[in-house]
């Protein structure tokens, strides 16, 4: 679809939970206010402007895809790009030796994420222990170049027989 084609406030709506993001988190990856956000989804502003303008450019930028609408039964829409695996369940406590296990899928196989303490620990860029809400929070400051680095990983077939990807700093870091 042409980027100059209009999107609508459902699109943008529907475009953010297929990412499962916040109004808030769209806000600050697309550089615009959340009332920008709010008054574009609530259809309180208009979506020529520079704010949709910068909102459709973050989301296509993580994969998401407009579709026009046919003009005869179906209306416009949005798609993912297979780009990256979509998270089955977000963490909500580390594993038994600290460890952060995502549950993913990938070109329709389930596998998870495996990232060891001392990668989070790295990537949050921490010199000693912290809570356990500080470590599950990095999933989600980093969730696209761990998204993109697991799917890097599997293609390369460094999925392990127990279909875990297990992912060190240097991989996140190099496919962001």
């Amino acid at each position: 679809m042409a980027s100059q084609s209009i999107i609508i406030s459902s699109q943008i709506r529907a475009g953010r939970a297929l990412l499962g993001w916040t109004q808030a988190w769209l806000a600050k990856v697309a550089g615009v206010g959340l009332s920008t956000v709010r008054d574009i989804e609530g259809e309180r502003r208009s979506g020529d402007r520079g704010g949709s303008r910068a909102i459709r450019h973050a989301l296509e930028q993580h994969g998401v895809i407009f579709q026009e609408g046919d003009g005869d039964q179906l209306g416009p829409g949005v798609r993912l790009r297979a780009v990256i695996p979509n998270v089955l369940r977000l963490p909500s406590n580390l594993g038994k030796w600290d460890d952060l296990l995502i549950r993913i899928e990938w070109q329709g196989q389930e596998s998870e994420i495996h990232l060891a303490f001392e990668t989070l620990q790295s990537l949050g860029k921490f010199s000693e222990r912290r809570p356990e809400q500080e470590y599950l929070a990095l999933f989600d400051l980093h969730r696209s170049g761990i998204l993109q680095a697991a799917a890097q990983a599997i293609q390369a077939g460094r999925m392990a027989p127990d279909r875990r990807v297990h992912l060190e700093i240097a991989d996140i870091c190099e496919s962001s």
